[in-house]
Order: structure tokens, then C-alpha cells, then sequence
């Protein structure tokens, strides 16, 4: 779902109505950069688990982790060195935008800040009203979860900035995986979403719809649901996303929430006629490369075979048909150029699309899981994951 630098322009994604777009952007040319590009595991100096990478130019990263670890290089990824933070907590996701800004998740409910490209961090709490991050059989960290266990998806789950000074970040409750019907004693999503339009000072909580109309066997009634990502293009759109699985195969509970700028109301996407209920997409994970085309990971069902990517157009209907290699957990996904995208994932399997829908393996030296992604051009990512795994992908 992750791009360096500014977040990319998303797009609507599946519907009962459509969204009118701006037209898509030309296609980045890639295939020379990719056929002289590969990827290097890089010395990260930690066996910490790392969750994400961000940057403020091609060499100028960050990746962050387990018990405030923060790295950094200023290289392209060939030296990695370890900065101070004000937060021993895990660092869970980072966004960078401008010059100089990045802004960090430390969980459950707190947010770094710097605005001199790492050389200050502050820390603002954010009154999320998560006090710890377990739940029943949920695990914090590495997503390969022993059976029976899923990743903990509580607190602050992820960031967007638009621009160096204004923010939204989403985080979930328990509430968010209420599997009761919404009611007097059950009121709300079990989520929230954030803005920030001063560089991180203050935050303010955004209006977001009450509840999501459950599909499948669970009859149309309305549920919580949690928010686990959300992505912006500079100065708006902006969508946010997430889902439960309501018993073990009643349906879904999903949210895909829309706002056509920073500030403005939030709705779900596409919107549901008021003549009757419709279900949302299901999303774990996005990834939106123009306007008019976005990548969405469902990694939810208990019927797949791993993980699967949709591409939706901005017509509000499912794009091409795409392939993923059976069996994948896919973690995390970025889009350098409109129909370049590449995911991470479990037991160090990295995909590529250059073509917008057929994901293929690359040639990468990790075998550790691999939780998060970014991509500053199409030959220029980061990997990171178990282990202190740092994987780059460089030119030449």
C-alpha cells in the first residue's frame, strides 16, 4: 500500500454506484530501469523485526520496528544506522513527505514526528483508547502467527501525508471486531480516523460513518469494523480501509471510506443507495498509482489460497483481471508507476506487475517474512521485515 514521498493519487474501488475521475496518469516507462535493477539484503545491524520503510528521496530512507527501532541511511540502502526516538514502543508504519518531514506509528496511540529529516523526533499521543494491543489468540509482530493466531491490528494501523504538514492516520478498537449486530450497547465502528494540517502539533478526530452493512449469511445487518489502512494523493483525494470476518463464514464487515480532499466530510466508496444495503470491497491493503486505478489486497478470506489482488477502476468497477502465485500472504504492496506495482510478503516472496495484472516472483535473496514495502521509482525499493531484513532494490 506504500509509496515514498508523497502518497500517490488513489482511486475509487468497487461499487454499487460509480466515481467520476480525473483522467489516469501516463504510464511511467520502466522496463530499462527494471532490467538493470536488483535487489540486495542489505546490513541492518538489528535482528529486530522491521515493519516499514519510508523515504525522503531514492537514498535518504528510514525503517522502523520493535522496541523503537529506528534506522536510517543516507546511501540508497548500503549502510543502515540506528537513530535515537522518544518511543521504546513498536514502530509500526512511517510516512514521508517534502523535504525533511516523516511521521511514525509508535503503537498503540502515539505518533513521531520530525520535520529535519530525523535529526529532532517529537511525540504526540493521540487518544485512540487502545490500552495494550492483545487480544484473544492475536499476536503482535510478525505476521506468521502460529495457528490458530493472527497479527494484532489494534491501535493506530496507518498513515498518509499529502504533503509535509497535513496527515491522516487510522486506528482500530476492539470494538472494530465486535461480531455483534451495531446497537444501544454497541454503538459504534470501533474506529477512528485523524487529521493533522500542522505538521503533526494537534490532532483532530474526523466524523466517519457509524457502521457497515454485513454481507453473506449475516442478513444485511449492520456491524463495527475496523481501519486498517489509509493512503492520499497530494492535497486529496484520500481513502481509508479495512474489514472483519464476521464469524467463522457469515460474511464480511468492510469499509471503504472516501474524502475528495484534506479536511473535507468522509463517506463510504462508492456509497450505498438508499433503497437498500450494499457491501463494501474487502481490503486489507491498498495501493492506488493514478487516478483511475488501484490495487487492493485481500488477505482476509478463509477460503483462499493466500492472499489476492483486485485492480478496480475509477468507474467503480473491478479493472483487468489479476494473477497472483497461489499460497502468498502478502503483507504489504506499492505502486511506483501506473502499472508497476510490487507486493511483500511471507517467507521473503516479493511480486512484480509490469503490467498491471499478472504478479510474478522476483529474484530476491530473504527467505524471512517480509511486513512492509516502498517504492521511490520502480528500480528503487525497500523491503524490510523478520529479523532485521532489509532487502533494496538498486539500479545497476
Amino acid at each position: 500500500m506504500r509509496t515514498a514521498l508523497a502518497a500517490l493519487a488513489l482511486v475509487a474501488v468497487a461499487s454499487c454506484t460509480a466515481w467520476t475521475s480525473a483522467p489516469a496518469a501516463p504510464a511511467v516507462p520502466v522496463t530499462a530501469a527494471l532490467a538493470a535493477a536488483t535487489w540486495h539484503t542489505e546490513h541492518s545491524g538489528t535482528t529486530r523485526t522491521l515493519d516499514d520503510a519510508g523515504c525522503l528521496t531514492a537514498s535518504r530512507c528510514f525503517a522502523v520496528g520493535d522496541a523503537g527501532t529506528l534506522l536510517a541511511t543516507t546511501n540508497g540502502g548500503r549502510t543502515w544506522h540506528p537513530e535515537r526516538t522518544p518511543s521504546k514502543a513498536p514502530l509500526y508504519r512511517i510516512a514521508c513527505a517534502g523535504s525533511a518531514s516523516c511521521y511514525v506509528i509508535a503503537r498503540p496511540s502515539t505518533v513521531l514526528v520530525t520535520h529535519d529529516a530525523g535529526a529532532h523526533w517529537a511525540a504526540r499521543a493521540l487518544p485512540v483508547h487502545v490500552p495494550g494491543l492483545s487480544l484473544p489468540g492475536c499476536v503482535v509482530g510478525d505476521p506468521s502467527a502460529p495457528q490458530g493466531e493472527t497479527p494484532c491490528r489494534l491501535g493506530l494501523l496507518d498513515i498518509s501525508c499529502p504533503s509535509a504538514r497535513t496527515c491522516y492516520t487510522v486506528a482500530t478498537n476492539p470494538a472494530g471486531y465486535n461480531a455483534e449486530p451495531i446497537s444501544a450497547t454497541n454503538p459504534g465502528p470501533g474506529s477512528s480516523l485523524w487529521l493533522t494540517r500542522n505538521g503533526g502539533a494537534t490532532w483532530t478526530r474526523q466524523p466517519i460513518p457509524s457502521g457497515v452493512v454485513c454481507d453473506g449469511d449475516c442478513n444485511n445487518v449492520r456491524y463495527g469494523y475496523p481501519l486498517e489502512w489509509v493512503s492520499c494523493a497530494p492535497n486529496g483525494p484520500c481513502w481509508a480501509g479495512g474489514n472483519q470476518l464476521v464469524g467463522s463464514h457469515e460474511g464480511f464487515a468492510s469499509a471503504l471510506l472516501v474524502t475528495p480532499a484534506p479536511g473535507r466530510p468522509w463517506r463510504l466508496e462508492p456509497g450505498c443507495p438508499a433503497s437498500g444495503p450494499c457491501s463494501e470491497p474487502v481490503t486489507d491493503v491498498g495501493a492506488c498509482p493514478a487516478s483511475n486505478l488501484c490495487y487492493t489486497v485481500n488477505n482476509s478470506s478463509p477460503f483462499a489460497d493466500g492472499s489476492n489482488v483486485i485492480a478496480y477502476t475509477a468507474t467503480g468497477r473491478p479493472g483487468p483481471a489479476v494473477t497472483v502465485p497461489n499460497g502468498l500472504v502478502i503483507n504489504d504492496i506499492a505502486c511506483p508507476a501506473t502499472r508497476t506495482c510490487y507486493t511483500a510478503g511471507t517467507k521473503g516472496i516479493i511480486t512484480r506487475t509490469t503490467n498491471g495484472t499478472r504478479f510474478a516472483p522476483v529474484k530476491a535473496p530473504a527467505r524471512e517474512n517480509l511486513n512492509g514495502i516502498t517504492c521511490v521509482t520502480a528500480s528503487a525499493c525497500y523491503a524490510v521485515g523478520a529479523a532485521g531484513t532489509i532487502e533494496a532494490l538498486r539500479p545497476g
